[in-house]
């Protein structure tokens, strides 16, 4: 999927009972300004947390969940997660 309309579903669903991802159409990385954009505008949110991978900075895939009535958004670089058997490097730090 096209980021644009995945961005757009999960901004349109009112509630994400169990984590569902979308994959990217083509991996972006994060360092892009108009991604660094999009993840510090979420985050900027009281009620959003987005995560991306900080050792990669790729992302083929994004995943959200709602818990606690946090929406959660994972920014997510798959082939790392798959390759290192899910060692957990998302952080959510500012991007400058």
């Amino acid at each position: 999927m096209n980021i644009n309309v995945i961005l757009n579903n999960i901004k349109t669903t009112d509630r994400y009972e169990k984590y569902v991802s979308y994959r990217l159409v083509n991996s972006i990385n994060i360092d892009n300004p108009n991604y660094k954009y999009i993840i510090n505008d979420i985050n900027s949110h009281p009620n959003m947390k987005c995560y991306y991978n900080g050792l990669t900075r790729m992302c083929d895939n994004i995943g959200v969940v709602d818990i606690n009535n946090i929406r959660i958004i994972d920014f997510d670089d798959d082939m790392y997660t798959m390759t290192n058997k899910g060692i957990d490097r998302q952080i959510d730090n500012y991007i400058n």
